[in-house]
């Protein structure tokens, strides 16, 4: 359900720092080519993610010694690489990256004209991503104002296919690709009303409807690893004006059961945004799908801008409540082998290179930074997924 927001306050004229957003450059950097940059996942990669770091590398960001600009979010030039007041968008189309989490390596996959937002691997050549490929608003831009589509990258073939653009939907979000069933999971509105369901879709673009209820809307939904659950959030009626809830069924759509009620409001608090407080979001199950992580808004008036998610673990068999934090904007979070995967956000009122997005992961009691030199917001990753 969440959206990644830009924050203009941020990228404006707020107090400058240091940077180490990228290592010292001895020459100046190529220039990339349009396109594939790859004809397949590298072998070592273990994680998928989307993000504009590139742009570090281009001409507007570096200083005369071919470094990343100390202030580059203030800076000008930089700037208008990063983010564009016109449209309130990021001004550079979100790119698909690898990343080896042993050695740290990460690997541009693409430099497409169109901007990502989530992808998940379907095998070594091919990726599943959510994106605006197109400009259905007709500003002249391709970016996050533009209607999102599910499409397939074939990086060997290097093509692009469309999966949803003929199918009468829109409002498209929080795609799953299941290995396991070779299915797409996601949420989205048929054109002519405003109400959220949850469909699947298979590569041939065959395309079902699994939830009808008219009392709730359905988003932030994901398989089971091994294709036989699905978990996903429930927004009840009136719509936005209480949290979403967490629910979990079966694949075919059957025995569906709310596992939870949303959190609390204790300070009464207006909306976040859109977002009720309380709101439980983007739910995932563990391997052995017995435990789901979710996001929950505990407030919006800390860590500002983006409030507080706190990371959440419910146990389903005895429906114990753990809570991994309670301190930073810890969204989408993706339960595999390797531990959670999760993108975190840490506010900052004070300085715009303290205002920080990345990807980290939970794990044996531990959190790990993976994005250490690029978490600066908003050039850090807002999506990310485990490669399988």
């Amino acid at each position: 359900m969440y959206q990644f927001t830009l924050v203009v306050m941020i990228l404006a004229g707020i107090l400058a720092g240091g940077c180490s957003a990228a290592d010292p450059v001895q020459q100046k950097p190529a220039e990339l080519p349009q396109g594939y940059l790859a004809d397949r996942i590298p072998d070592d990669a273990d994680i998928l993610f989307v993000s504009i770091r590139y742009v570090l590398s281009g001409s507007e960001c570096l200083d005369d010694t071919f470094n990343t600009k100390k202030n580059f979010i203030n800076d000008p030039a930089c700037n208008k690489k990063i983010y564009d007041p016109a449209s309130d968008a990021l001004a550079s189309p979100r790119q698909i990256y690898s990343l080896d989490r042993e050695s740290s390596l990460s690997v541009q996959l693409t430099n497409l004209e169109c901007d990502f937002s989530s992808i998940k691997s379907i095998d070594t050549t091919r990726i599943m991503a959510i994106g605006m490929c197109s400009d259905t608003n007709g500003d002249g831009k391709i970016n996050t104002m533009d209607e999102p589509e599910i499409h397939i990258l074939n990086l060997a073939k290097k093509e692009v296919e469309c999966l949803t653009c003929d199918l009468d939907l829109r409002a498209i979000n929080n795609p799953d690709y299941s290995l396991a069933n070779q299915m797409i999971l996601f949420s989205a509105q048929w054109s002519d009303s405003f109400h959220n369901y949850l469909f699947t879709l298979d590569l041939e673009k065959n395309l079902s409807q699994i939830t009808f209820s008219a009392d709730y809307m359905d988003f932030d939904c994901s398989w089971s690893e091994d294709g036989t659950k699905i978990v996903f959030s429930r927004l009840p009626a009136p719509f936005f004006s209480q949290p979403s809830q967490v629910w979990l069924m079966n694949a075919d759509s059957g025995s569906q059961e709310k596992i939870t009620d949303g959190g609390s409001n204790p300070e009464n608090e207006e909306s976040h945004g859109p977002y009720p407080i309380g709101i439980d979001a983007d739910p995932d199950l563990s391997p052995d799908n017995s435990q789901i992580v979710f996001s929950r808004l505990r407030t919006g008036q800390l860590n500002q801008p983006f409030g507080i998610y706190e990371l959440v673990v419910v146990d389903l068999i005895t429906n114990e409540i753990s809570i991994l934090d309670s301190v930073f904007a810890n969204m989408v979070p993706e339960w595999k082998e390797g531990g959670i995967l999760f993108i975190r956000q840490i506010g900052s009122t004070e300085n715009a290179l303290d205002v920080k997005q990345g990807m980290y992961v939970y794990n044996n009691g531990l959190f790990e930074n993976l994005e250490v030199d690029f978490d600066v917001f908003p050039i850090g990753s807002n999506g990310a997924s485990w490669i399988e």
